[in-house]
């Protein structure tokens, strides 16, 4: 057994005895959230407890028979004999403070039973290789970028459905008019009743940024709740963590979401503009070596086609060479008059 877990095994016994104070009684409480072992452990302490008290409950100690012997032994060390006679005060006092006493027990045990037994279990998704799809409890469909994660409770079941993203996701939330769905991106919030909106907690310059696609959503700082931002489908909402303002726009990069849908149309559009768009698709670094290839124009569409598919297009297209060197991608070529 580890120093920590004799430390918090004190505690432990401190709490069930009632001799934990407030602050002690918060450490726990954090700490047996910290790991389900720490649950385990406070459960194995309590059982054993709960079973000491029984066997002293159903022995009968004899109070009085105790204190004969404790008076005894002052006798022999020539103390004093002291009578054990509360007054009817006293009692009375005596029998409020037990009363507080289990009452504020009854109290702390209801705050930790939810801790340890009603806290529903934290899921996080992490998109670690490519987009990844996935439903939340709630039946509300996300998708997450390549290198997004996003974090919520295995169950909805307070009074709204709350999730955690870093990076970038698509949200189709079911509606539900009684419970709203709130996305904590850093410092923003984001509440929805039931829509189709984007969020990038990793937009340029540390911004955080959240367009609708269908719906209604609100934005606000965290900390002023009451100042909400309305958007309309259409519209941006760009929050800047470091004045804690938020603006809005209905100019914004076209293809926000291509990452996801892999759906490109160009229409005599430059070539470093085409490669970034296709960058951003397939999560993939791509390098022009000659700078001047990117003034060439292109017009073409592609619908859901792979990376190596959609590099033989450009190959084709403007004579142009594609190579690979390690996990980057390299297009060369003469360029264009």
């Amino acid at each position: 057994m580890n120093s920590d877990n004799t430390y918090y095994i004190s505690l432990i016994n401190r709490y069930l005895t009632g001799d934990a104070t407030e602050k002690e009684i918060s450490e726990l409480s954090a700490w047996l959230l910290e790991d389900p072992e720490n649950k385990k452990l406070f459960a194995e302490h309590k059982k054993i407890n709960d079973a000491v008290v029984q066997e002293m409950i159903e022995s009968k100690v004899d109070l009085d028979a105790e204190w004969e012997i404790i008076q005894k032994r002052m006798l022999q060390q020539g103390g004093k004999s002291v009578s054990f006679i509360p007054e009817k005060n006293n009692q009375m006092r005596v029998i409020w403070r037990v009363a507080a006493g289990l009452v504020i027990l009854f109290t702390i045990g209801f705050l930790l039973k939810q801790i340890i037994f009603d806290t529903p279990a934290t899921i996080e998704i992490l998109a670690s290789n490519d987009v990844l799809q996935t439903t939340l409890p709630d039946g509300s469909n996300i998708s997450l970028n390549k290198g997004s994660s996003i974090s919520y409770p295995e169950e909805f079941s307070g009074d709204t459905r709350e999730v955690e993203l870093n990076g970038e996701a698509h949200f189709e939330v079911e509606h539900q008019a009684e419970k709203p769905f709130i996305v904590s991106a850093g410092d923003l919030r984001v509440e929805v009743l039931g829509t189709k909106f984007y969020i990038n907690t990793n937009a340029p310059g540390g911004k955080v940024q959240v367009i609708l696609i269908e719906g209604c959503v609100a934005a606000y700082y965290k900390e002023t709740p009451e100042e909400k931002t309305i958007l309309k489908p259409g519209e941006e909402a760009v929050f800047m963590p470091s004045t804690k303002k938020i603006s809005t726009t209905t100019q914004y990069e076209k293809y926000f979401m291509v990452w996801n849908t892999r759906s490109m149309k160009f229409e005599d559009e430059r070539l470093d503009q085409v490669v970034y768009t296709i960058s951003r698709a397939y999560n993939q670094k791509i390098t022009l070596v000659n700078p001047a290839i990117g003034k060439c124009r292109l017009t073409v569409a592609f619908e859901g086609q792979t990376l190596e598919s959609v590099l033989k297009v450009l190959e084709s297209t403007l004579d142009l060479k594609v190579t690979r060197r390690g996990d980057e991608i390299l297009v060369n070529g003469n360029g264009c008059e």
